[in-house]
């Protein structure tokens, strides 16, 4: 069950479980900001600074133009939110980046949120009709409470969606690997052909 706390210092549990001594977090969930301007990184990391979801904090990616944006994005498969503004170094660039995150990355995990100061831009009802994306906020209306609240239900969706997909995974391989299970015969080969579909199933 997640659990959202106020602003404190980011600290969690070690990840992993050989290591005798905890490490500090430097948070589970990924967050790519999107913007051209650098004021709007600095306050959008300094209001979630306390975030927490599942017990764990936030890791801040950043990028100032559509291009840095898709590229991140290919280096971090994980990332789990995109706060993307809509106009950078086209009126356009952020729709373009949210076109290209479904298309062209077939990546429909990440929940991307669209940010505008000019909402004149890129109307509400046209833009969520026509992209896939999961929010559409202006960036006067998102102060420190809102912008809690956005990340809680973007996290929660990713997270579900994640354990949907893998739920499928794990279908699809038992499936795949059924004849080859009832083809063994030796019952050592039986055991570990089963716990490894069973080590796969559970991560």
């Amino acid at each position: 069950m997640e659990n959202l706390t106020q602003p404190e210092p980011l600290f969690a549990r070690a990840s992993d479980c050989d290591t005798p001594a905890p490490q500090p977090d430097q948070g589970s969930w990924k967050i790519l900001i999107v913007d051209d301007e650098e004021a709007v990184h600095s306050m959008t990391e300094l209001a979630l600074s306390g975030f927490r979801f599942d017990g764990d904090g936030l890791t801040f990616l950043h990028a100032y133009s559509g291009a840095e944006a898709i590229e991140t994005l290919r280096e971090n498969t994980d990332i789990a939110l995109v706060f993307l503004d809509v106009v950078m170094e086209s009126d356009d660039a952020g729709l373009q980046v949210a076109d290209r995150i479904r298309n062209e990355l077939k990546n429909h995990l990440v929940r991307i949120v669209l940010r505008t100061g000019q909402p004149g831009m890129a109307p509400e009802w046209e833009v969520i009709s026509k992209y896939d994306i999961n929010d559409y906020k202006t960036k006067t209306e998102l102060t420190q409470e809102r912008l809690f609240t956005t990340v809680t239900a973007a996290l929660r969706s990713y997270e579900q969606l994640k354990l949907i997909n893998a739920s499928r995974t794990a279908l699809e391989r038992i499936v795949n690997g059924a004849p080859e299970l009832f083809a063994l015969r030796d019952m050592k080969d039986y055991a570990v052909f089963v716990l490894q579909q069973l080590c796969f199933i559970l991560d």
